[in-house]
Protein backbone atom coordinates (compact mmCIF):
# COMPACT_ATOMS: atom_id res chain seq x y z
CA UNK A 1 0.00 0.00 0.00
CA UNK A 2 1.09 3.30 -1.19
CA UNK A 3 -0.03 6.76 0.37
CA UNK A 4 -0.22 8.88 -2.89
CA UNK A 5 -3.44 6.60 -3.89
CA UNK A 6 -6.38 9.31 -2.07
CA UNK A 7 -5.15 12.59 -2.93
CA UNK A 8 -4.33 11.75 -6.53
CA UNK A 9 -7.73 10.93 -6.77
CA UNK A 10 -8.31 14.68 -6.59
CA UNK A 11 -5.49 15.71 -8.44
CA UNK A 12 -6.11 13.55 -11.39
CA UNK A 13 -10.07 14.69 -11.66
CA UNK A 14 -8.67 18.54 -11.45
CA UNK A 15 -6.47 17.22 -14.03
CA UNK A 16 -8.04 15.88 -17.27
CA UNK A 17 -4.28 15.10 -18.98
CA UNK A 18 -1.61 17.10 -21.49
CA UNK A 19 0.93 16.23 -23.38
CA UNK A 20 2.42 17.92 -26.54
CA UNK A 21 3.24 17.71 -30.05
CA UNK A 22 4.89 20.22 -32.88
CA UNK A 23 2.07 22.43 -34.13
CA UNK A 24 1.44 26.53 -34.40
CA UNK A 25 -1.07 27.91 -32.47
CA UNK A 26 -3.01 31.40 -31.89
CA UNK A 27 -5.78 32.30 -29.39
CA UNK A 28 -7.77 35.36 -27.82
CA UNK A 29 -9.92 36.70 -25.55
CA UNK A 30 -13.05 38.06 -27.21
CA UNK A 31 -14.41 41.20 -26.28
CA UNK A 32 -17.51 41.51 -23.43
CA UNK A 33 -21.00 42.67 -24.88
CA UNK A 34 -24.39 42.93 -23.53
CA UNK A 35 -27.08 45.97 -24.66
CA UNK A 36 -26.47 49.05 -22.87
CA UNK A 37 -27.77 48.65 -18.74
CA UNK A 38 -28.31 44.89 -19.13
CA UNK A 39 -26.92 42.46 -16.82
CA UNK A 40 -26.45 40.30 -18.69
CA UNK A 41 -22.52 40.38 -20.49
CA UNK A 42 -21.10 37.78 -23.16
CA UNK A 43 -17.47 36.58 -23.23
CA UNK A 44 -15.84 34.80 -25.70
CA UNK A 45 -12.56 32.89 -26.26
CA UNK A 46 -11.22 31.42 -28.97
CA UNK A 47 -8.04 28.99 -29.68
CA UNK A 48 -6.72 28.16 -33.26
CA UNK A 49 -4.20 25.58 -34.06
CA UNK A 50 -2.41 23.94 -36.56
CA UNK A 51 -2.34 20.21 -35.37
CA UNK A 52 0.45 17.92 -37.54
CA UNK A 53 -0.85 15.07 -39.17
CA UNK A 54 -0.94 11.78 -36.83
CA UNK A 55 -0.36 14.09 -33.52
CA UNK A 56 -2.31 14.78 -30.47
CA UNK A 57 -1.75 17.88 -28.43
CA UNK A 58 -3.02 19.53 -25.85
CA UNK A 59 -2.97 23.49 -25.88
CA UNK A 60 -3.57 25.57 -22.88
CA UNK A 61 -4.08 29.24 -22.08
CA UNK A 62 -5.34 31.60 -19.12
CA UNK A 63 -8.10 33.86 -19.94
CA UNK A 64 -9.81 36.46 -17.98
CA UNK A 65 -13.46 36.52 -16.56
CA UNK A 66 -14.97 40.83 -17.15
CA UNK A 67 -14.24 42.80 -13.54
CA UNK A 68 -17.77 42.02 -12.39
CA UNK A 69 -19.27 39.88 -9.40
CA UNK A 70 -21.65 37.79 -11.27
CA UNK A 71 -23.09 33.80 -12.56
CA UNK A 72 -22.48 31.85 -15.53
CA UNK A 73 -26.08 31.31 -17.04
CA UNK A 74 -25.48 29.95 -20.52
CA UNK A 75 -22.72 28.39 -22.36
CA UNK A 76 -22.20 27.30 -25.77
CA UNK A 77 -19.35 26.19 -27.93
CA UNK A 78 -18.04 25.01 -31.43
CA UNK A 79 -15.36 23.38 -33.22
CA UNK A 80 -13.94 21.88 -36.34
CA UNK A 81 -12.86 18.53 -37.09
CA UNK A 82 -9.44 17.82 -35.06
CA UNK A 83 -11.02 18.74 -31.52
CA UNK A 84 -11.55 16.24 -29.08
CA UNK A 85 -12.62 18.18 -26.56
CA UNK A 86 -12.95 21.77 -24.72
CA UNK A 87 -12.73 22.64 -21.12
CA UNK A 88 -13.27 25.82 -19.55
CA UNK A 89 -11.57 25.29 -15.53
CA UNK A 90 -11.39 28.00 -13.03
CA UNK A 91 -7.93 28.23 -11.00
CA UNK A 92 -6.29 29.32 -8.00
CA UNK A 93 -4.22 32.24 -9.62
CA UNK A 94 -4.88 35.90 -8.42
CA UNK A 95 -2.47 36.99 -11.51
CA UNK A 96 -1.48 35.69 -15.22
CA UNK A 97 2.16 34.54 -14.18
CA UNK A 98 4.32 36.26 -17.79
CA UNK A 99 3.51 34.02 -20.79
CA UNK A 100 0.53 31.89 -19.76
CA UNK A 101 -2.09 34.49 -21.34
CA UNK A 102 -0.68 33.03 -24.80
CA UNK A 103 -1.28 29.48 -25.84
CA UNK A 104 1.35 26.33 -24.32
CA UNK A 105 1.53 22.83 -24.29
CA UNK A 106 0.57 21.73 -20.91
CA UNK A 107 1.32 18.63 -19.43
CA UNK A 108 -0.30 17.33 -15.67
CA UNK A 109 2.73 15.70 -14.52
CA UNK A 110 4.95 18.90 -14.85
CA UNK A 111 5.06 20.12 -11.27
CA UNK A 112 5.32 23.88 -12.88
CA UNK A 113 2.19 23.14 -14.73
CA UNK A 114 -0.34 25.50 -15.30
CA UNK A 115 -2.96 22.43 -14.96
CA UNK A 116 -1.89 22.02 -11.22
CA UNK A 117 -3.69 25.31 -10.40
CA UNK A 118 -7.08 24.16 -11.59
CA UNK A 119 -9.85 24.18 -9.20
CA UNK A 120 -13.14 23.19 -10.57
CA UNK A 121 -14.69 22.96 -13.99
CA UNK A 122 -17.18 25.69 -15.58
CA UNK A 123 -17.87 25.05 -18.53
CA UNK A 124 -17.34 21.65 -21.10
CA UNK A 125 -18.04 20.53 -24.60
CA UNK A 126 -16.91 17.63 -26.65
CA UNK A 127 -19.25 17.43 -29.25
CA UNK A 128 -18.94 20.05 -32.22
CA UNK A 129 -21.22 22.50 -31.20
CA UNK A 130 -23.24 22.57 -27.83
CA UNK A 131 -24.97 24.96 -25.16
CA UNK A 132 -25.49 24.70 -21.43
CA UNK A 133 -28.25 26.56 -19.58
CA UNK A 134 -29.19 26.87 -16.55
CA UNK A 135 -32.50 27.37 -14.86
CA UNK A 136 -33.88 30.90 -14.05
CA UNK A 137 -32.11 31.46 -10.58
CA UNK A 138 -29.60 29.72 -10.92
CA UNK A 139 -26.37 29.70 -11.94
CA UNK A 140 -21.93 29.25 -11.69
CA UNK A 141 -20.81 31.81 -9.23
CA UNK A 142 -17.71 34.05 -10.72
CA UNK A 143 -15.24 36.26 -9.51
CA UNK A 144 -14.01 39.59 -10.92
CA UNK A 145 -11.34 39.35 -13.07
CA UNK A 146 -11.60 35.74 -12.26
CA UNK A 147 -8.60 33.50 -14.33
CA UNK A 148 -9.88 30.23 -15.93
CA UNK A 149 -7.52 27.73 -17.62
CA UNK A 150 -8.82 27.23 -21.24
CA UNK A 151 -7.45 23.85 -22.32
CA UNK A 152 -8.36 22.36 -25.84
CA UNK A 153 -7.60 18.42 -27.24
CA UNK A 154 -6.80 17.97 -30.38
CA UNK A 155 -6.14 14.54 -32.56
CA UNK A 156 -5.26 14.46 -36.09
CA UNK A 157 -5.89 10.84 -37.33
CA UNK A 158 -5.38 11.87 -40.63
CA UNK A 159 -2.11 12.21 -43.19
CA UNK A 160 -2.46 15.65 -43.84
CA UNK A 161 -1.80 19.01 -41.10
CA UNK A 162 -4.95 20.08 -39.52
CA UNK A 163 -6.44 23.53 -39.25
CA UNK A 164 -9.08 23.42 -35.92
CA UNK A 165 -10.40 26.44 -34.60
CA UNK A 166 -12.43 26.31 -31.26
CA UNK A 167 -14.76 29.29 -30.34
CA UNK A 168 -16.49 29.44 -26.62
CA UNK A 169 -18.97 32.14 -25.54
CA UNK A 170 -20.71 32.17 -21.27
CA UNK A 171 -23.49 34.56 -20.53
CA UNK A 172 -22.63 36.28 -17.44
CA UNK A 173 -25.50 37.65 -15.16
CA UNK A 174 -24.42 40.66 -13.05
CA UNK A 175 -27.95 41.36 -11.59
CA UNK A 176 -29.77 40.32 -8.88
CA UNK A 177 -32.22 37.37 -10.77
CA UNK A 178 -29.79 34.79 -9.55
CA UNK A 179 -30.18 33.58 -6.29
CA UNK A 180 -28.82 29.68 -6.33
CA UNK A 181 -25.16 28.48 -6.93
CA UNK A 182 -24.50 25.71 -9.21
CA UNK A 183 -22.14 23.44 -9.34
CA UNK A 184 -20.60 20.66 -12.25
CA UNK A 185 -19.68 17.00 -10.92
CA UNK A 186 -16.26 15.66 -12.89
CA UNK A 187 -16.06 12.57 -11.31
CA UNK A 188 -13.13 10.71 -12.81
CA UNK A 189 -11.96 7.08 -12.43
CA UNK A 190 -8.51 6.60 -11.89
CA UNK A 191 -8.11 2.71 -12.26
CA UNK A 192 -8.59 1.51 -15.62
CA UNK A 193 -6.80 -1.92 -16.98
CA UNK A 194 -7.77 -2.67 -20.65
CA UNK A 195 -5.48 -6.07 -21.15
CA UNK A 196 -4.63 -6.69 -24.87
CA UNK A 197 -6.68 -9.11 -27.03
CA UNK A 198 -9.51 -9.07 -24.02
CA UNK A 199 -13.06 -7.23 -23.13
CA UNK A 200 -12.56 -5.03 -20.00
CA UNK A 201 -14.74 -2.87 -17.86
CA UNK A 202 -14.28 0.33 -14.99
CA UNK A 203 -16.40 1.69 -12.70
CA UNK A 204 -16.93 3.85 -9.91
CA UNK A 205 -19.25 5.28 -7.75
CA UNK A 206 -19.62 8.72 -6.00
CA UNK A 207 -21.51 9.63 -3.00
CA UNK A 208 -24.39 12.71 -2.70
CA UNK A 209 -24.52 14.09 0.31
CA UNK A 210 -27.50 15.97 -0.17
CA UNK A 211 -30.59 16.92 -1.61
CA UNK A 212 -29.72 18.09 -5.30
CA UNK A 213 -31.20 18.90 -8.71
CA UNK A 214 -29.22 17.13 -11.67
CA UNK A 215 -29.76 19.12 -14.90
CA UNK A 216 -27.33 17.39 -17.21
CA UNK A 217 -25.29 14.20 -17.61
CA UNK A 218 -22.37 12.83 -19.91
CA UNK A 219 -20.06 10.28 -20.47
CA UNK A 220 -16.24 10.41 -21.45
CA UNK A 221 -13.90 7.39 -22.39
CA UNK A 222 -11.60 6.96 -25.17
CA UNK A 223 -11.65 5.02 -28.08
CA UNK A 224 -11.52 1.36 -26.95
CA UNK A 225 -14.98 2.50 -24.83
CA UNK A 226 -18.09 0.77 -26.92
CA UNK A 227 -20.55 1.29 -24.04
CA UNK A 228 -21.22 3.58 -21.21
CA UNK A 229 -23.87 3.42 -18.47
CA UNK A 230 -24.39 5.72 -15.34
CA UNK A 231 -26.83 4.65 -12.62
CA UNK A 232 -28.63 6.67 -9.67
CA UNK A 233 -28.82 4.46 -6.47
CA UNK A 234 -30.99 5.31 -3.87
CA UNK A 235 -28.45 4.10 -1.38
CA UNK A 236 -25.41 2.56 -0.61
CA UNK A 237 -26.87 -1.28 -0.77
CA UNK A 238 -30.00 -0.80 -3.47
CA UNK A 239 -27.76 -0.78 -6.41
CA UNK A 240 -30.57 0.64 -9.57
CA UNK A 241 -31.27 -1.96 -12.41
CA UNK A 242 -31.55 0.17 -15.20
CA UNK A 243 -29.05 3.59 -15.90
CA UNK A 244 -30.83 6.80 -16.45
CA UNK A 245 -28.04 7.90 -19.12
CA UNK A 246 -26.01 5.34 -21.79
CA UNK A 247 -23.51 6.64 -24.39
CA UNK A 248 -21.85 4.78 -27.18
CA UNK A 249 -19.87 6.91 -28.95
CA UNK A 250 -16.43 7.98 -27.41
CA UNK A 251 -15.94 10.92 -29.81
CA UNK A 252 -19.06 12.80 -29.96
CA UNK A 253 -21.43 11.51 -26.77
CA UNK A 254 -24.80 12.93 -26.36
CA UNK A 255 -25.37 15.41 -23.61
CA UNK A 256 -28.78 14.29 -21.55
CA UNK A 257 -30.58 17.39 -20.09
CA UNK A 258 -32.62 16.29 -17.37
CA UNK A 259 -34.56 17.83 -14.42
CA UNK A 260 -33.90 15.44 -11.35
CA UNK A 261 -34.33 15.48 -8.07
CA UNK A 262 -31.62 13.52 -6.20
CA UNK A 263 -31.76 13.04 -2.47
CA UNK A 264 -28.92 12.83 0.08
CA UNK A 265 -27.43 9.57 0.75
CA UNK A 266 -27.73 8.77 -3.02
CA UNK A 267 -25.20 7.75 -5.37
CA UNK A 268 -23.93 7.95 -8.98
CA UNK A 269 -22.34 4.87 -10.22
CA UNK A 270 -21.54 4.70 -13.85
CA UNK A 271 -19.03 2.47 -15.82
CA UNK A 272 -17.35 1.74 -18.84
CA UNK A 273 -17.48 -1.23 -21.51
CA UNK A 274 -14.01 -1.18 -23.63
CA UNK A 275 -13.42 -3.68 -26.76
CA UNK A 276 -9.74 -4.24 -26.49
CA UNK A 277 -10.12 -7.98 -28.41
CA UNK A 278 -8.05 -7.03 -31.49
CA UNK A 279 -5.53 -4.99 -29.95
CA UNK A 280 -2.05 -6.05 -28.99
CA UNK A 281 -1.37 -3.15 -26.55
CA UNK A 282 -2.62 -3.22 -22.72
CA UNK A 283 -3.95 0.19 -22.07
CA UNK A 284 -4.87 2.24 -18.87
CA UNK A 285 -6.28 5.37 -17.50
CA UNK A 286 -4.45 8.35 -18.76
CA UNK A 287 -4.86 11.40 -20.88
CA UNK A 288 -4.46 10.16 -23.81
CA UNK A 289 -6.70 9.03 -25.99
CA UNK A 290 -4.72 7.63 -28.28
CA UNK A 291 -2.40 5.78 -25.69
CA UNK A 292 -4.42 5.98 -23.07
CA UNK A 293 -8.68 5.46 -21.45
CA UNK A 294 -10.75 7.25 -19.44
CA UNK A 295 -13.98 6.59 -17.40
CA UNK A 296 -15.92 9.82 -16.12
CA UNK A 297 -19.33 11.33 -15.72
CA UNK A 298 -19.79 14.57 -15.93
CA UNK A 299 -23.06 16.77 -14.73
CA UNK A 300 -24.26 19.90 -13.76
CA UNK A 301 -26.65 20.28 -10.52
CA UNK A 302 -27.71 22.41 -8.29
CA UNK A 303 -27.08 23.85 -4.84
CA UNK A 304 -23.52 23.88 -4.73
CA UNK A 305 -21.96 20.82 -2.45
CA UNK A 306 -18.51 22.31 -2.99
CA UNK A 307 -15.42 21.17 -4.36
CA UNK A 308 -14.42 17.80 -2.91
CA UNK A 309 -18.22 16.37 -3.52
CA UNK A 310 -17.55 17.80 -7.00
CA UNK A 311 -14.89 15.39 -7.39
CA UNK A 312 -16.08 12.79 -5.26
CA UNK A 313 -12.76 12.97 -3.14
CA UNK A 314 -14.89 12.12 0.41
CA UNK A 315 -16.28 8.76 -0.41
CA UNK A 316 -15.63 7.15 -3.96
CA UNK A 317 -15.75 3.31 -4.03
CA UNK A 318 -16.74 0.15 -6.23
CA UNK A 319 -13.80 0.18 -8.22
CA UNK A 320 -12.82 -3.46 -8.89
CA UNK A 321 -14.58 -5.22 -11.53
CA UNK A 322 -12.97 -8.64 -10.10
CA UNK A 323 -13.39 -10.99 -7.80
CA UNK A 324 -10.05 -9.97 -5.32
CA UNK A 325 -10.73 -9.35 -1.53
CA UNK A 326 -9.61 -5.69 0.24
CA UNK A 327 -6.93 -8.11 1.65
CA UNK A 328 -6.16 -9.68 -1.14
CA UNK A 329 -6.09 -6.28 -3.16
CA UNK A 330 -3.95 -4.79 -0.17
CA UNK A 331 -1.49 -7.38 -0.48
CA UNK A 332 -0.78 -6.83 -4.11
CA UNK A 333 -0.43 -3.28 -4.22
CA UNK A 334 1.81 -3.99 -1.53
CA UNK A 335 4.08 -5.81 -3.86
CA UNK A 336 4.03 -3.45 -6.44
CA UNK A 337 7.12 -1.66 -4.09
CA UNK A 338 6.38 2.26 -4.47
CA UNK A 339 3.31 2.67 -7.07
CA UNK A 340 1.89 5.73 -7.62
CA UNK A 341 -1.42 6.02 -8.09
CA UNK A 342 -0.79 6.19 -12.36
CA UNK A 343 1.60 2.93 -12.29
CA UNK A 344 0.17 -0.13 -13.69
CA UNK A 345 0.82 -2.04 -10.80
CA UNK A 346 -1.56 -0.61 -8.75
CA UNK A 347 -4.17 -0.12 -11.57
CA UNK A 348 -4.29 -3.71 -12.11
CA UNK A 349 -4.36 -4.33 -8.95
CA UNK A 350 -7.68 -2.57 -7.94
CA UNK A 351 -9.35 -3.37 -11.19
CA UNK A 352 -9.03 -7.11 -10.27
CA UNK A 353 -10.73 -6.70 -6.87
CA UNK A 354 -14.26 -7.01 -6.05
CA UNK A 355 -16.80 -4.04 -6.37
CA UNK A 356 -17.33 -4.04 -2.62
CA UNK A 357 -13.58 -4.25 -1.62
CA UNK A 358 -12.37 -0.36 -1.95
CA UNK A 359 -15.57 0.70 0.52
CA UNK A 360 -13.14 -0.98 3.46
CA UNK A 361 -9.51 -0.03 1.55
CA UNK A 362 -10.47 3.44 0.31
CA UNK A 363 -10.33 4.45 4.41
CA UNK A 364 -7.47 2.28 5.15
CA UNK A 365 -5.37 3.97 2.99
CA UNK A 366 -6.68 7.42 3.68
CA UNK A 367 -5.97 6.39 7.90
CA UNK A 368 -2.45 5.24 6.49
CA UNK A 369 -1.53 8.84 5.12
CA UNK A 370 -3.24 10.67 8.00
CA UNK A 371 -1.36 8.10 10.77
CA UNK A 372 1.48 6.02 9.23
CA UNK A 373 2.61 8.10 6.43
CA UNK A 374 6.59 7.68 8.04
CA UNK A 375 6.20 4.75 8.59
CA UNK A 376 5.15 3.51 4.87
CA UNK A 377 7.39 4.86 3.11
CA UNK A 378 8.50 1.46 2.32
CA UNK A 379 5.10 -0.75 2.26
CA UNK A 380 6.75 -3.70 3.02
CA UNK A 381 8.78 -3.30 5.91
CA UNK A 382 7.17 -4.56 9.55
CA UNK A 383 7.18 -0.97 10.81
CA UNK A 384 4.37 -0.22 8.35
CA UNK A 385 2.24 -3.40 9.36
CA UNK A 386 2.27 -2.25 12.69
CA UNK A 387 1.43 0.75 12.35
CA UNK A 388 -1.37 -0.47 10.65
CA UNK A 389 -2.56 -2.24 13.09
CA UNK A 390 -2.57 -0.36 16.02
CA UNK A 391 -3.17 3.39 14.68
CA UNK A 392 -5.27 2.20 11.71
CA UNK A 393 -6.88 -0.60 13.75
CA UNK A 394 -10.24 -0.31 12.70
CA UNK A 395 -9.90 0.26 9.29
CA UNK A 396 -7.19 -2.06 8.32
CA UNK A 397 -10.03 -5.35 10.77
CA UNK A 398 -12.53 -3.96 7.84
CA UNK A 399 -10.22 -4.25 5.35
CA UNK A 400 -8.96 -7.79 6.59
CA UNK A 401 -12.71 -8.99 6.98
CA UNK A 402 -14.31 -7.85 4.29
CA UNK A 403 -15.85 -10.50 1.82
CA UNK A 404 -16.74 -10.24 -2.11
CA UNK A 405 -20.50 -11.04 -2.51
Amino acid sequence: MKSPLLPALCALALAAGCSSASSSSSAGDGGVQGPPGSNLQTVSFQMKDTVSAGQEVFKCQLVTLPNVNAWMVHGEHDYTPGSHHMLLFTTDYTSIPAGADQVQDCYEGASSNVMSHIRGLMYGGQTPTGTEDFPPGVGLVTSPSQILLFQVHYLNSTAAPLDAEVNVHLTLDSGTDVTTNAGVLFFYDPFIDVPAGAMAKASMRCLIPRDITLLSAQSHYHARGVGYSAFLDTDATHLAPSPFYTSASWSSPALMTMNTAVKAGSHIRFGCDYDNSTGTQEFFQGPSAATNEMCMFIGTYYPDMGQLDDFCYPQPDMFGTGSATCADTLSCVSACGSPSLTSTCMQKCVVQSCPLASTALVPLIKCEQSSCSSQCKDTSTSACLTCLKTSCATAYDACSSQACQ
